[in-house]
């Protein structure tokens, strides 16, 4: 095992290398921390090279202070472990950065694992969560952090087709800290200071054989962008995970580890 801490322009990440062979890249999601992939990177130690790390303006990764692409990063990051090539496992936020990685750089893609992933450019159309986001913009505006973190535990642990009593309390509680610990640290600064590309109108582009996971209790809008890689994509595969939301490896961890490892064994 090997941690440490990479320069990037303007700032460093904080990295976790395990194991040997073939790399494989864990991309958390937004305002999440790489801790959400602790059964993964056991799961994939004994037959990959398994790397994870915190993007910039997340966890113990820096601050940004200036205007930065999330991909970019990532680039670097290769190239400081020396890895030329890769496959890479994104969830949400994670997802999307893997994507506009892969449109940027697609020799220096091996897979892609998309879980309940975004892309840049996309729109907000699902009524929980425009109404979620609206109560989160009117706790930050009265410096209501708790309420805030609620409002995001609501739309991306929860999901709009379940009661927060309806989700194993010990997720809620893990992704609640991590948001929390993002939140205080970096204050919105690995979002806010991002620049993207739109993947949105390139999916098309994508060339890496894609495995896109999605949990049937999702967002629609998340159900959509699942949908729309499956059918623009080349080479893609899609599976629905029924039971889950957003966070589909922290529900059913032991299944996710399944389904990941026999698609990267292909």
């Amino acid at each position: 095992m090997a941690r440490g801490r990479i320069q990037v322009e303007d700032g460093e990440l904080a990295y976790e290398v395990r194991g040997a062979g073939d790399p494989v890249i864990l991309l958390h999601g937004g305002m999440l921390d790489s801790r959400m992939w602790d059964a993964e990177m056991t799961a994939l130690e004994g037959h990959y090279t398994a790397v994870r790390y915190d993007a910039r303006g997340h966890g113990e990764s820096s601050t940004p202070t200036g205007r930065f692409r999330h991909y970019d990063d990532l680039r670097e990051l290769m190239t400081a472990l020396e890895l030329p090539r890769a496959s890479l496992v994104g969830l949400s936020g994670g997802g999307r950065i893997a994507v506009d990685f892969a449109l940027t750089y697609p020799d220096l893609v091996e897979t892609l694992v998309l879980v309940a992933t975004g892309l840049s450019a996309m729109t907000t159309k699902d009524p929980f969560v425009l109404e979620q986001t609206k109560k989160l913009e009117e706790a930050g505006a009265r410096g209501d952090l708790p309420a805030a973190i609620d409002c995001v535990v609501r739309m991306w642990v929860d999901g709009p087709r379940r009661a927060p009593s309806d989700v194993d309390q010990e997720v809620r509680r893990r992704c609640q800290e991590m948001y929390t610990h993002t939140i205080t640290r970096h204050r919105g600064g690995g979002f806010t200071l991002m620049d993207e590309l739109r993947a949105i109108e390139r999916v098309g582009e994508l060339t890496p054989r894609i495995l896109t996971m999605v949990g049937d209790l999702d967002s629609s809008d998340i159900l959509d962008i699942a949908e729309q890689i499956d059918r623009e994509a080349r080479d893609s595969r899609k599976l629905v995970v029924p039971g889950v939301a957003h966070m589909i490896n922290l529900e059913k961890s032991a299944e996710f580890s399944r389904l990941l490892l026999d698609f990267l064994d292909c």
